[in-house]
């Protein structure tokens, strides 16, 4: 530190410590600017700003969440119309086709009710932002 220009005082182990957080961006270790007096490189302000990128962060997540959960059920809506059709077809032209479709539907059908279940609590809470129900 002394052989600077201007010489700059030698770090103690505090400061150290207290500017570890800022290894974190690369870019500084290119820098010839002395950033410790940013105001920014205060570690209340540094967590601040990724607490605020985080938050938002999780708003797009909401977001992204109330499409698919829209989604979601209305692949399971459709999937059921479908399979149950592709079922009443079989019966007519392969009867034990139709059976044994039907028997792997009922195991489907069963896991998509507790996935329903599920969807339908999300869509219950008083915080849900998206639109209930089925739908594009």
């Amino acid at each position: 530190a002394a052989a600077l220009v201007p010489p700059r005082p030698k770090p103690a182990w505090k400061d150290i410590v207290k500017y570890s957080f800022l290894g974190k961006f690369d870019l500084l270790h290119h820098s010839c600017t002395d950033i410790r007096d940013a105001d920014w490189t205060t570690p209340v302000l540094c967590e601040a700003t990724v607490k605020f990128f985080k938050l938002q962060c999780a708003r797009e997540e909401v977001q992204c969440l109330n499409v698919e959960v829209r989604h979601l059920c209305t692949a399971i809506h459709d999937e059921e119309i479908k399979t149950n059709a592709s079922i009443n077809e079989l019966l007519i032209t392969n009867p034990l086709l139709a059976i044994e479709l039907g028997r792997q539907w009922q195991a489907r059908a069963t896991i998509n009710a507790v996935h329903l279940c599920q969807l339908n609590r999300i869509e219950s809470q008083p915080a849900f932002s998206g639109r209930h129900g089925i739908g594009v």
